[in-house]
């Protein structure tokens, strides 16, 4: 429970609320479980089903990284391989495990920024 002497009381403790840092910390955690989302996709050993890319060496998961950027969140990989195992190439069908993964996750992400911002908004007002 939040419980807040006054009119001005609450105004106080929201000034102190800092929505930058609040917005970037639940940013940040949305990003770490999309990207920890994927390498677990990325983890499939050859003879499953191959709809997404099969676990050789581990490069591609391993090359699977977040950035935070003012209200922007990325996840995805640098790694060559990384664009012709999502999109396919002239020969060889496409294996999408960004896409997927960031569509299964939508719902979830949304959710879990919301109770991020929620609980920082709740430890200014307590």
């Amino acid at each position: 429970m939040i419980r807040v002497e006054g009119l001005r009381g609450m105004i106080d403790r929201l000034t102190r609320l800092d929505l930058v840092v609040t917005e970037h910390a639940a940013l940040e955690q949305a990003a770490i479980g999309l990207q920890d989302a994927v390498r677990q996709r990325l983890s499939r050993t050859p003879g499953e089903s191959h709809d997404a890319p099969w676990l050789q060496s581990g490069t591609l998961r391993d090359s699977i990284t977040h950035t935070v950027d003012g209200t922007d969140a990325a996840v995805g990989s640098a790694d060559p391989v990384a664009a012709d195992q999502e999109c396919g190439t002239r020969t060889d069908p496409p294996r999408p495990f960004l896409a997927p993964v960031a569509a299964a996750e939508a719902d979830g992400l949304v959710t879990d920024i919301a109770a991020a911002a929620l609980s920082r908004l709740r430890a200014t007002l307590a």
